[in-house]
Order: structure tokens, then sequence, then C-alpha cells
């Protein structure tokens, strides 16, 4: 029975609760409809707030979206930014088409945010945002807006830090309510005063009478005849011998009057002084409690600005370090592949092969380097290779060609890829023959402090072959055909010194440079090809 009891007072209690809580909001809402400016949009978002605590959320986001409204007219950025944030907040719980409901209240945090400085409302509106982006599986979003919440030193368990904005709502709130009491303080002063006035003429009015008696009385006495004035003057002398002490107490009476009436008014003038003294004090306080909301506004805005400025650097420095970075993966992969390949790699993610009629393909390797690699330490070794490969990519680079690789002490460029040209053939000859006065200069030096030569055999061929890019790690550009097969059959048969050529490269070059004809060797799936020895320009 208690129990039931209980329930039923709980229940009678919270409807009456309910009831009040209504006829509140009913009187605000009618209170809001006749004012205007900032009243509006206050009244206006406390409707919204309560809206939303009562679970009327198409309420709530109608009177945000009344506030915003109000706000736009007012071009009061912080105030829209509150309201969207409201909007946003009761979207997220409406029912119906809920990515519908998630994507609008997605857009009214972001436009919340586009219009807001205060860091802690951005704060609210970026993991609301966070929360609704993992919800759409917007992954780029998500990604944008962890970084924002970073920078603004946010976390996942801070989703309370804000309430719409309600740090700076409520700022503005309690500085009107200190404004209205001093309004109604001041209000309440000149109410005392005014009753104080009051009195002050009510006693003079007192006063003025008593004085209209005298006088009448005295001209009373002046109109009177002799025989009048003796019996009225006997008659006064009786009546004041009968009324000595009734008049004593009269005239003590109104001296009393007079005193307290004086006193009263030096009161009154005391008062009154004082109420302005509390008028000027509640206004110097106003004025110092304005003085340090601007002053605290103020540091608040350099924080926010040094704060700022240093996320700015931090971010310079980081996309000037990305930016280096990416040069040096450009240049990585520039060094590797052609910068056609590279570009259509970028792109694509693959690059198509393809096949060259007339390339030119130059083989070299050098006399001997097995014995020389036993004469050598692996770190000579390795420098004197080096040394000479990066001669011969300079002296190729000079003729345009395009590297394709080292095996060992072997050395392969080509000419016409990956862009065709007329003169590749001639510009592959003149480099072979700029490598081999390379090599002439650096064994002469070499002979002179005791150290083995490095003499080149090399083998040009002109033809068709394919080219492109192989595997999925480490990409290599490479080519291949009988074109390579002969060009490498004309370097074997060389001898170290010496650019020997087949007939088809012959045929391109032979009206610019001396050849000697050497004769014919066999070449795999050709058959016998024809040799010259270049001997230098005609």
């Amino acid at each position: 029975m208690e129990k039931y009891l209980f329930l039923f007072f709980t229940s009678f209690f919270a409807g009456i609760g309910l009831i009040a809580q209504s006829d509140a909001i009913k009187n605000l809402e009618k209170t809001t409809l006749k004012v205007t400016g900032e009243d509006f949009i206050n009244n206006a978002l406390t409707l919204a707030e309560w809206h939303f605590n009562e679970g009327f959320y198409e309420k709530s986001v109608e009177w945000a979206d009344k506030a915003g409204d109000a706000a736009k007219k007012l071009k009061n950025k912080e105030y829209l930014a509150i309201s969207l944030n409201q909007k946003g907040k009761s979207q997220m719980k409406l029912e119906g088409k809920r990515q519908v409901m998630k994507s609008k209240a997605f857009k009214s945090f972001e436009d919340s945010n586009s219009q807001t400085t205060d860091a802690d409302l951005k704060l609210d509106n970026l993991l609301h945002m966070k929360t609704l982006a993992t919800a759409l599986e917007k992954k780029k979003d998500l990604e944008k807006i962890q970084r924002e919440i970073a920078l603004l030193g946010g976390n996942a368990d801070a989703a309370a830090a804000s309430n719409g904005g309600g740090g700076f709502l409520s700022r503005r709130k309690k500085t009107q309510e200190d404004m209205a009491k001093a309004q109604a303080q001041n209000q309440q002063l000149e109410a005392t005063v005014s009753n104080l006035s009051k009195e002050k003429e009510n006693l003079a009015k007192q006063q003025s009478s008593l004085q209209k008696m005298i006088a009448a009385k005295e001209s009373a006495i002046q109109n009177m005849t002799a025989a009048q004035m003796k019996q009225q003057l006997l008659f006064s002398e009786q009546e004041r011998l009968l009324d000595s002490m009734s008049f004593v107490g009269v005239m003590d009476s109104m001296q009393l009057a007079q005193k307290d009436m004086l006193v009263q008014q030096q009161q009154a003038e005391l008062q009154q002084k004082q109420a302005e003294i509390d008028l000027r004090n509640s206004q110097r306080n106003l004025l110092l409690a304005l003085v340090g909301l601007v002053i605290l506004f103020g540091g608040a805005v350099f924080m926010r600005y040094l704060t700022i400025s240093k996320h700015n650097s931090v971010l310079s420095e980081k996309n000037r370090i990305i930016e280096e970075e990416r040069n040096r993966s450009e240049q990585l992969l520039l060094n590797i592949l052609p910068a056609a390949i590279a570009d259509e790699l970028k792109a694509n993610g693959s690059a198509a092969a393809r096949r060259y009629e007339n390339a030119t393909v130059l083989f070299t390797d050098f006399k001997g380097f097995s014995a020389i690699s036993k004469q050598l330490s692996p770190e000579k070794l390795v420098k004197d290779l080096d040394y000479a490969f990066k001669n011969f990519d300079r002296i190729i680079g000079q003729f345009g060609l395009e590297k394709i690789k080292t095996i060992g002490d072997a050395y392969m460029c080509a000419g016409g890829i990956p862009d065709d040209g007329a003169g590749h053939p001639r510009d592959v000859v003149k480099a072979a023959i700029a490598i081999q006065g390379f090599l002439d200069d650096w064994n002469r030096e070499k002979k002179k402090i005791g150290e083995s030569p490095f003499e080149a055999r090399i083998g040009i061929h002109t033809g068709p072959l394919v080219a492109g890019v192989v595997g999925s790690r480490k990409f290599a550009y490479d080519i291949w055909g009988d074109t390579v097969n002969i060009a490498s059959r004309m370097e074997s048969s060389s001898d170290a010194g010496k650019v020997n050529i087949s007939a088809s490269t012959f045929a391109f070059v032979k009206d610019e440079f001396k050849c000697e004809y050497r004769g014919k060797v066999p070449a795999k799936n050709v058959g016998e090809v024809e040799m010259y020895y270049i001997g230098g320009l005609n």
C-alpha cells in the first residue's frame, strides 16, 4: 500500500512540475514575440534548449532557426554559431530518415564552426561532427575533423566541453543580469527620494496652513472696536488663564512637529545623498566589470592569436618538410625511371609497355675485370666502378640518352626511348666515343700511380625493341628484344678501347663517321650480322 501511495504522489508532483514547466515555456514564447534584437535571440535560444530538454526536438529546431535568422539580421556571428549548434543537436535526435537528418545535423555543425571564433564552441561542433562522420562513413571528413580537434587540444572524452556556446551566452546573460540589478537598485533609490520629497511637501503645506490661521486671527483682532477689544481681551485673559496649560502644550507640540519635520528633511537629504553615492558606486562597479570583461576578452583574443600563430608556424614547417620529402621522392623516382614513364606511373599506378621500331642500344664492359677485381680491395673496386659509371651517366646525359641498368661491370643505355628522336644513332656513337675518351684520360692517370687500367669494349646496334616497367616493388625500366641481344653481341665482339657497331647503325652514321668494316659475327635468332669499327669523324 505504501509503495502505491509513493508512486501516486511521485507521479502527481511530476505532473505538476511538467504543467509548471509548460506554462513557463508558453509565457516565455509570448514574451519573446514582443521583443526584438538580442533579447529575442536570448529568449529564442532558451526556448530551443527547453524544448530540447523536454524531448520536443522539432520545436527546438524551429526556435533555433528563429534565433539564427535574428542573428543574421544583426550580423552577429557568435549568436548565429550558437543557434546552428543547438539546431544540429536537435536534428541528431529527430526520427524519420536518420541518414538525412544526420547529414543535415553535420551541415549545421559545419556552418556553426565557420561562424565562430570561440574555442569551446568549435570543439563541441567538431566532436559532434566526428560522431556524425563516423556514422555517415565520411572517412576524408573524419580525418580532417580529427586533425582540427588535435589542433584545438580536444579529445573524444571532452564531448561535454561546451554546451552549444553556453560559455559565451552565459557570460552575456550574466552581464545583462548585473546591469538589470543595477537599474532596479537605481529605480528603488529614485522611488525613496520621491517619497521623501512628497513628505517634505506635506510638512511645508501644514506649516503654511498654521501661518494662515495665525494671520487670520491677527486680522480679526485688528478689525474689532475698542469695547469689543476690551471684552475680547477680558475673554482672552480668562481663556488664557483657563487654557494656558493647553496653549503651552500646543506650542510645544508645534515646536516638536517642526523639529520632527526638520529631522525628517535632513534624513531624507542624507538618504538621497546615500542613494546618489550608491548609484555612483554601482555605475563605477559596472564600468569596472565591463573594463574587466574587455581586458579578459582582449587577453583571450591575444592568446588565441598566439595559439593560431604557433599552429600556423608548426603547420608551415610540416608543409615544408612534406614538400622536401615529396621533392626528394620525386627525384629518386626520376633517378630510377624516365620522366615520362614516372609521370604515367604516378597518374595511373602502372606504365604500359611500348614498342620502338628504331632504338639504338649501347653496351659496355671492362676487359679483364675479374682479374682487376682480385687485385683491388672491395672498397677500392666499388669506388672505381662508381667513378666510372658516374662519368658514363654524365656523358650519356649530355647526348640525351636513357640509362637502362648496370650488371656487374656492364653498362647499358639506349637512344630513341622513351621519346623517339631521328638523330639518336649518331648521338649514341658520339657518346661511345666520349666514353672511350674519358677512359683514356683516366687510365693515363692510373698508370702514373701504378694502378691497373679500366679498358672498355663498346657495342652498338639499332633496331626494334620493347620497353616498359616490370615488378611491383623496386621498379625497373628495362628493354627487351633481339636488338638488345645483338648490341650485347657487338660489345663481346669488340676490342678494348674500340666502338663496334652493327650494319643497321652503320646505315645511319656512315656519312658522319669513318667506319672500318670487320666482317660478320653470328647472332642468336638473327644469323650473321655485319660489324664496323668507328674510326672518328669524316
